[in-house]
């Protein structure tokens, strides 16, 4: 994250701090100190964002001389709080700031300058976690179902106290000291306690910068797969199911005496599976085709065929109970039986302090079930927020009874 200087008027604002929670109250000049050894930073910006405190830090090669700079997250956490997530156009410049605030702290993947493609897409991986009391956006941006506020950086910047970012201290203050404290006795005995505290310190120092190691790589796994909506990649509806029509088209209902029993397709493979008659014959079975495995007692079969669907794409999102309407009134005319099986998803972004992030939108497992062949039921392909994940049949009373299974989804 590389700091950049934004001009507003006469003040200069810098942005690309690294932000840290404090972990005490009581004495956070040394935590700050502590941190800014840490990581060779010598100027810090501490809001006055309390429970707990935040620090964000810089290096004066950073700030590129301008020691006069001020934070522009530390600006508008101070006079912006609760839960908010922002991006904005950089006066005279075709680059975009980007901030997300919640619970009146700064979250530490923002206070980043960037190409408007990379400001969103980091805006958006954000916004789909739910929790937002409104987003700020500029003009002509609209998403549904959200808040939105359409305001400049000069807007938010109006009343702004902004921090100011100042050196890091790093003098040790004299200790006071009587006469007899020259005394050899004694001045061991400070040596000793010394020695003790100092490695105390250091695995004080050295536990939290493991916890802080931990949490930056949940936060990075979480980042990388909490929030990748699930229509991301997916397989179209028609393609799936003209793929496995295609398969299902090319499979025999009896081979050499082998009697279909059950087929079906995910996507990745087909498989049929087949039952031993009186005249069946194993040699030729295996002889005919390819991918044949015996169950143990020899009386059943199953052809596997591998399969590839390299056709995908972000399909399309509706919002979830209008979507769950369209499909439960197709049922009602083509399908014998629709299940739906909810699917919680509950995903915690750790650091900066953070409550558990709620995904913007409902997940729910879908089964269908219906005596026509899946693949006339086309139709599906209109409804928005389903993807299909398998399609089967089996032989019932000598009739072929389909089941579709699959994923339903929606904005909340």
């Amino acid at each position: 994250m590389s700091v950049r200087i934004i001009k507003f008027g006469k003040q200069k604002y810098a942005t690309g701090a690294y932000w840290q929670n404090l972990s005490t109250t009581t004495k956070p000049r040394r935590e700050i100190i502590r941190i800014g050894r840490e990581h060779d930073t010598d100027m810090v910006c501490v809001p006055s964002v309390k429970n707990p405190i935040q620090a964000g830090f810089f290096t004066k090669e950073e700030l590129s001389g301008c020691m006069t700079a001020r934070s522009l997250a530390g600006a508008l956490v101070e006079t912006h709080t609760g839960s908010w997530l922002g991006y904005f156009k950089i006066p005279d410049s075709e680059e975009y700031y980007y901030i997300a605030i919640q619970h009146d702290h700064i979250l530490a993947n923002s206070d980043i300058v960037g190409s408007l493609d990379e400001i969103k897409t980091d805006f958006e991986q954000m916004l789909s976690a739910s929790g937002w009391q409104y987003v700020v956006v500029p003009e002509g941006v609209n998403y549904p179902g959200t808040t939105v506020k359409h305001l400049t950086l000069a807007d938010m910047l109006t009343k702004s106290r902004a921090p100011k970012i100042r050196p890091l201290e790093f003098k040790i203050e004299d200790m006071p000291t009587r006469k007899i404290l020259y005394g050899t006795g004694l001045i061991l005995s400070i040596l000793l306690a010394w020695y003790a505290y100092t490695t105390w310190q250091e695995k004080i120092i050295l536990e939290e910068e493991a916890r802080r190691l931990q949490e930056l790589e949940i936060a990075r796994k979480l980042k990388e797969q909490a929030f990748i909506t699930p229509w991301i990649n997916a397989v179209p509806v028609d393609i799936f199911l003209n793929t496995c029509a295609a398969q299902w088209h090319h499979t025999k209902l009896s081979i050499s005496g082998w009697v279909m029993q059950d087929w079906s397709c995910d996507g990745q493979q087909a498989v049929a599976n087949y039952n031993k008659n009186s005249v069946a014959s194993a040699v030729k079975l295996i002889q005919n085709t390819p991918n044949v495995t015996f169950t143990t007692d020899g009386q059943q079969a199953a052809i596997v065929v591998p399969m590839t669907i390299t056709a995908r794409g972000s399909q399309p999102a509706a919002q979830g109970l209008t979507a769950k309407a369209t499909l439960i009134d197709y049922a009602d005319r083509h399908i014998q039986k629709i299940t739906f099986t909810p699917n919680t998803l509950q995903q915690a972004l750790p650091g900066n302090a953070a409550p558990s992030l709620q995904p913007a939108w409902m997940l729910e497992k879908v089964s269908l079930e219906s005596s026509y062949p899946g693949f006339d039921l086309l139709a599906l392909a209109k409804v928005p927020g389903l993807i299909i994940k398998r399609i089967s049949t089996a032989k019932e009373n000598s009739e072929w009874s389909w089941r579709i299974e699959g994923e339903f989804y929606g904005y909340k």
